[in-house]
């Protein structure tokens, strides 16, 4: 009966100390870039975007739509395999791909994968868009242009729909697929106009998105009133007769939001 109750015993404290034991562990998170896809292809309707190697650390879009784009994703560097779908619940159109390819990403970086050229064509590929986080000057915000379209573009950033347009183009000649630098602006009202670089005329104008209101103690959202707020500004293409597209029937001007007043701490 004695020798029952010592091994009872001893259990238990074996028990107890396998418990205390244990450790509560912080999983690590790996080398990552901030990635998010934007959809340029002009000819088809919304796309599921995914990566095709790993589930964790990886961008996805669902059901994006031309002209749409998704927020930036932590994502696992190094060459990644991802593949394009069309968005539906039919397997036998969303098991179509629309492009199947590998990207290389580099740690620290914050990028835009731009989903270029034609799905009918099946020439659908991304284009890399480096995005810049560096603080513009206090008290201002940072704008480029991005053409996503097939053709060079003007563009001039003014501060309201009625200014004229100045003599010269703030973004001259932004080859397609190419970028701009970006330029440092005082924050306020600002709208960007896209002109053919030949003849001068406007083909689409838009003005920047206004900061939604903030409640006291909140972190500045973006904005072109809110400063160090950094944007990119993508020029499409219509959309293409006969396809999901087709009701865009004139280019258009998108402002995304590169980088949050607060990426650098608030």
């Amino acid at each position: 009966m004695r020798l029952s109750r010592l091994v009872m015993l001893c259990a238990g404290a074996v028990a107890v100390n396998a418990c205390g034991s244990d450790k509560v562990t912080t999983p690590s998170i790996p080398p990552v870039a901030q990635v998010r896809f934007i959809n340029a292809v002009n000819d088809t309707g919304a796309l599921d975007m995914r990566a095709m190697d790993q589930i964790a650390f990886s961008p996805v879009a669902n059901n994006l739509a031309y002209r749409s784009g998704t927020v930036y994703f932590p994502t696992s560097v190094g060459s990644r395999h991802f593949r394009v779908f069309p968005t539906s619940t039919n397997i036998a159109i969303t098991s179509q791909i629309i492009d199947d390819e590998s990207v290389t990403l580099t740690a620290g970086t914050r990028v835009t994968l731009l989903l270029t050229g034609s799905a009918r064509a099946k020439t659908a590929k991304f284009v890399i868009i480096s995005d810049d986080t560096q603080a513009p000057p206090a008290g201002s915000i940072s704008v480029r242009m991005v053409n996503a379209s097939t053709g060079a573009v003007n563009g001039y950033l003014v501060n309201a729909p009625a200014d004229p347009l100045p003599g010269s183009a703030t973004f001259a000649n932004v080859a397609s697929f190419g970028t701009s630098s970006y330029v440092d602006k005082t924050a306020g009202a600002a709208q960007l106009r896209a002109a053919d670089p030949t003849s001068g005329t406007v083909t689409a104008s838009a003005t920047g998105p206004a900061a939604p209101a903030t409640l006291p103690g909140e972190f500045p959202p973006a904005g072109v009133g809110s400063s160090g707020t950094k944007f990119s500004v993508y020029y499409f293409p219509a959309g293409v007769a006969g396809s999901p597209t087709a009701a865009v029937t004139t280019p258009s001007l998108i402002w995304f939001v590169d980088r949050n007043p607060c990426d650098g701490g608030c």
